[in-house]
């Protein structure tokens, strides 16, 4: 069982960096059905999927069941530069990438009142690849970033009176980063900045261990409440390395060995901490007839959290902070479900996704904005046992630009580029449901 845990996370990690699909990098789509409904799911929680959406929602669940979830996620991003006094400008986009991430659940009912569940997702990652990176105008900052963290929940479930549940349980992350920049210096007749030094810099964390919990009222007939709560997570990164390879041109390449040497060589340990916000959701869901569901989620990541990324190495000539912070936001999130037929229920769901990043942190790691968010899904019951679903979900970003009044809004003005990034993303669920 271990070896099976162990080789689930690692696969999952490989799948898990993707590009950001809610404010910062916050990946909220966990399930295929509760994608279709814009992840307004809190006061639902009827599949495997409650684990991470409302954990609560499994003591209202009967017998066991194996919940499998693989969302492809398709993101793009331009960049146009603002125009330089010569009538030039930069401009950029990234390569064509595809992100499976993953969702997989298991519950068992105990005895009548008692659940239990774990489930294996990945709601935190990050994946930026600029093409023609030797090129690109952000190459100073990053030209591939990839952030994966997967958590692993085991959770149980009570029901404390026929119409009240709670939950309680365990978030264990596991993350990896990877950060490549290149070290640039204006070179030539034209004082051209031409890259010298390739950086990469890699590490991982030990698991880490926050509470997670959850509630869920049936009010009325028609009406239910929930509310979950994943904590915020500090994830220390112990066996950072970063990587220093000189890619001057000939002319420099022996002034560049030198200074590489007098770093200590090209080779070096460092640490850092991740800060992650926590994840809370109210939710209310009402039952408008018997074929109908609605319900409406308010989601808040306490992002202030995420204030800076500290990178200590052994050599403290190399030591980063990059500096983020972010703010506290809430998203609104809306979800309808209608049953067409005993075995075929369709769903909608609409979100209002509000960036937590300021101007100043805007960059080539991460152009983030304020986005809508619209998407569908079918589900097909073939029997009592097994059920398909399949949704798409499209994620609008509001173009932005990091000029305002002629001057660049960064924190790092001589590295960053100056201009507009204009984002999208295609998300499409695929959902396969077993009771047993």
């Amino acid at each position: 069982m271990r070896g099976t845990l162990r080789w689930t996370i690692t696969v999952c990690l490989l799948f898990a960096a993707g590009t950001a699909l809610a404010g910062g990098f916050n990946i909220y789509e966990a399930g295929a059905r509760a994608t279709a409904m814009g992840g307004a799911f809190t006061a639902t929680a009827d599949d495997g999927s409650a684990i991470f959406y409302n954990p609560a929602g499994l003591a209202f669940l009967e017998g066991s069941a194996l919940d499998l979830n693989l969302m492809p996620v398709v993101p793009a991003a331009k960049f146009t530069g603002a125009y330089a006094p010569d009538g030039t400008f930069a401009s950029g986009e990234t390569v064509d990438q595809s992100f499976p991430i993953p969702g997989l659940y298991y519950y068992t009912t105990f005895e009548e009142n008692l659940t239990f569940g774990l489930g294996v997702y990945a709601p935190f990652g990050l994946g930026v690849e600029w093409s023609d990176p030797e090129a690109w105008a952000g190459r100073a900052l990053s030209y591939d970033v990839d952030l994966a963290t997967v958590y692993v929940s085991p959770t149980f479930a009570w029901k404390v009176h026929e119409d009240v549940a709670v939950s309680f349980g365990l978030d264990i992350a596991f993350s990896e980063i990877e950060l490549n920049r290149f070290r640039t210096q204006p070179f030539g007749g034209n004082m051209d900045e031409i890259n010298v030094i390739d950086a990469k810099i890699s590490g991982s964390c030990e698991p880490n261990f926050t509470p997670q919990a959850g509630v869920m009222i049936r009010a009325t007939d028609r009406l239910t409440l929930g509310a979950m709560f994943h904590q915020q997570k500090d994830l220390a990164i112990q066996d950072g390395k970063m990587e220093l390879t000189n890619v001057a041109p000939a002319a420099l390449e022996g002034a560049v060995d030198g200074i590489i040497a007098g770093l200590g060589g090209a080779e070096h340990d460092g640490t850092t901490v991740l800060h992650l916000p926590h994840m809370l959701s109210l939710a209310a869901a009402y039952q408008l007839t018997d074929a109908a569901r609605v319900e409406v989620d308010f989601v808040h990541f306490n992002w202030s959290t995420f204030d800076k990324l500290v990178l200590d190495f052994n050599n403290p000539m190399l030591d980063q902070s990059i500096e983020e912070q972010y703010e506290d936001v809430w998203q609104f999130r809306a979800g309808l479900s209608y049953d067409l037929s005993p075995e075929l229920t369709a769903m909608a769901g609409y979100v209002r996704d509000n960036t937590p990043q300021p101007v100043e942190s805007m960059s080539p790691l991460l152009p983030d904005s304020d986005r809508n968010d619209a998407s569908v899904g079918l589900a097909y019951r073939v029997s009592d046992r097994l059920t398909f679903t399949g949704s798409y979900m499209a994620v609008i970003f509001k173009a932005r630009s990091n000029v305002e009044n002629g001057e660049i809004q960064s924190f790092d003005p001589e590295i960053s580029p100056a201009g507009t990034y204009d984002s999208r993303a295609d998300i499409f669920g695929i959902g396969i449901g077993y009771k047993f």
